[in-house]
């Protein structure tokens, strides 16, 4: 039961994934709240977000963008409707468009918006190169985008999702992929939450 509901995290389906939407939506609150101060958009802002899982950072974002829109894809169903209850009120304003789709191919124009962000979520891009690619088109020049990974932890416990955490050397080969895409990313910035490390490389375009 615990293996069947651990692999829910990486794309919720079913009962199962109603759980795991619970679940994110508790356990990376604190996470959600570090990366939507990091991001910082203001109230004319234009906000995409590429996994928006339960929608915790579609909310907070969309409570800073007042003059400005939320978007975002994500592959689960299940997190679409978890976000979509979540966002009600942002979507009937005409504030959030929350859509099931997948990041190398995103269902927006070019330069539509101001900032993006990613959490957790670039390991189930196929190939990364595409989903970079579409966030650069998407994003304005001088946009903002946030990537945030779990940091690997060695002596991580069998049902620790910091197991499958990013080495020092694929955040090295992160920031090469984001200036091979046309990113000028800074060095990550490094935190701690709830018993995990995080690192947010902040990259303008």
């Amino acid at each position: 039961m615990l293996n069947r509901l651990f692999a829910q995290f990486s794309g919720p389906r079913g009962p199962l994934g109603e759980i795991a939407g619970l679940v994110m939506a508790h356990k990376n609150r604190a996470l959600n709240a570090w990366i939507v101060s990091v991001l910082d958009a203001g109230p004319e802002d234009r906000v995409v977000e590429i996994g928006y899982g339960p929608g915790l950072a579609v909310e907070a974002n969309a409570a800073r963008a007042l003059r400005g829109c939320v978007a975002g894809v994500d592959r689960s169903e299940v997190m679409w409707r978890h976000a979509r209850r979540r966002n009600a009120a942002a979507i009937a304003a005409g504030r959030a468009d929350l859509r099931v789709g997948d990041a190398t191919a995103l269902p927006f124009g070019d330069a539509a918006f101001t900032r993006a962000l990613a959490v957790n979520s670039l390991q189930f891009w196929r190939p990364p190169e595409a989903g970079l690619r579409e966030l650069r088109r998407v994003l304005a020049p001088g946009g903002r985008l946030i990537l945030a990974q779990r940091l690997h932890k060695p002596d991580a416990g069998r049902f620790d999702r910091s197991r499958f955490g990013m080495t020092d050397e694929r955040l090295a080969a992160l920031l090469a992929l984001l200036r091979g895409a046309g990113f000028a990313p800074a060095e990550p910035v490094r935190r701690a939450i709830g018993g995990e490390t995080l690192a947010a490389i902040v990259a303008t375009r």
